[in-house]
C-alpha cells in the first residue's frame, strides 16, 4: 500500500479482559505483535503511530523501533488516546483502529484507501472498522472533548464514504480480550 498512516489505540488497562489486551495471546503471539505483523503489510513502520502506556515504551521499542510509540493515559478514554496520537504525529490521511480489533484482511484496508475522503467499511448494512480519515477531519477530531466525545458518534454526524466489503471481519472485536 501507500504511505498512509495507521493510528492504533493500545494503551488501555483492559480491566474487563483481566489485563491489557495488547499483551494477551493471539495466534501464538501477543495481540500487539499480531497487529504489528499485519500492519507491516499495510504501510511502513514509520507510518504507524501506537498509543501505549508509558511503562511499555522500552518493551514496545524492542518490538519495532521504527514505529512511533506514544505514551497515553491508560485511564483516559479512547478519544483521549487518539488525540494524544494526533498531537504526536503528522496530520495526514490515516486509519484508526483499536488493538482488540483484528481486521487482518488487506482487501478491507485497500478498499478504504481507494475511497475518496473519509471512509468506513460496510458489510450487510452495518459499519465496521477500521475507519480512514483525512487530514481535515483529524483537525476536527483533535478539537473534540475527550470527556464526552466519541469517534463513532462524531462519524455518525458526518458525510463518510461507506465502502462495501465482502467480509464480516470488519466487526472483529475482542472485547473480552484475546482468545
Amino acid at each position: 500500500m501507500s504511505d498512509v498512516r495507521v493510528r492504533l489505540l493500545a494503551a488501555g488497562r483492559g480491566r474487563r479482559a483481566g489485563g491489557p489486551k495488547a499483551w494477551g495471546p493471539y495466534g501464538g503471539k501477543t495481540l500487539l505483535e499480531a497487529q504489528l505483523g499485519f500492519l507491516a503489510t499495510v504501510t511502513a513502520p514509520e507510518n504507524v503511530d501506537i498509543a501505549i502506556q508509558a511503562e511499555w515504551l522500552e518493551r514496545c521499542r524492542g518490538l519495532s523501533p521504527r514505529v512511533n510509540w506514544v505514551a497515553a493515559d491508560p485511564e483516559g478514554a479512547a478519544l483521549d488516546s487518539l488525540q494524544t496520537l494526533l498531537a504526536a504525529s503528522p496530520r495526514a490521511r490515516g486509519f484508526v483502529i483499536h488493538v482488540d480489533m483484528p481486521v487482518f484482511d488487506l482487501r478491507v484496508w485497500r478498499a478504504l484507501e481507494a475511497a475518496p475522503g473519509d471512509a468506513v467499511p460496510v458489510h450487510a448494512g452495518r459499519r465496521g472498522h477500521p475507519v480512514l480519515l483525512g487530514a481535515e477531519t483529524w483537525d476536527e477530531v483533535a478539537r473534540l472533548d475527550p470527556a464526552t466525545g466519541r469517534l463513532d458518534e462524531f462519524l455518525r454526524g458526518r458525510r463518510v464514504a461507506e465502502v462495501p466489503v465482502n467480509t464480516d471481519v470488519i466487526f472483529a472485536n475482542l472485547n473480552e480480550g484475546p482468545k
